[in-house]
């Protein structure tokens, strides 16, 4: 039986300073990660020059393709100024993929990086329950993957 090598959880950090050394700010309560992929098409229609009087099939272009990180979780009072800092400014962002191992740190899988803007953080606050926070990253360039 063959079984997928999948990550148990993911940490979303705001590299902060270039460095050297590079310097990253985690989104402490940041829980649970979403990273959405998506091609850009446009599409036609072409007949089938010996069948003209049937219908075309559609024929597709890709024009672009585009990445966004989602994130959401408990909201951190703590990590206000980081937010404040990289709200709509373009940021490089890491994703760290890491396997439940039974360690306080767990195994790290591998990282995704990309330059991107935070564009959008909500805040919820109820007498009943905990504030949560929710994000959205849009990305530029490429998402990369770096295997641990």
């Amino acid at each position: 039986m063959s079984l997928p090598n999948s990550a148990d959880f993911a940490l979303i950090y705001i590299q902060t300073a270039a460095g050297p050394p590079v310097v990253q700010t985690l989104l402490c309560g940041i829980e649970n990660v979403n990273i959405n992929r998506s091609v850009q098409t446009s599409e036609s229609y072409r007949r089938d020059c010996a069948k003209p009087n049937r219908a075309g099939k559609r024929k597709l272009r890709v024009t672009g393709s585009s990445w966004s990180i989602t994130g959401s979780g408990s909201d951190n009072i703590d990590i206000d100024s980081d937010f404040a800092d990289v709200w709509g400014v373009r940021s490089v962002y890491n994703v760290e993929l890491y396997k439940d191992d039974g360690t306080d740190g767990g195994e790290l899988v591998g990282t995704y990086s990309g330059t991107g803007i935070l564009t959008t953080r909500n805040q919820a606050y109820t007498q009943e329950s905990p504030g949560s926070t929710d994000i959205t990253i849009e990305g530029e360039d490429d998402l990369t993957w770096a295997a641990a």
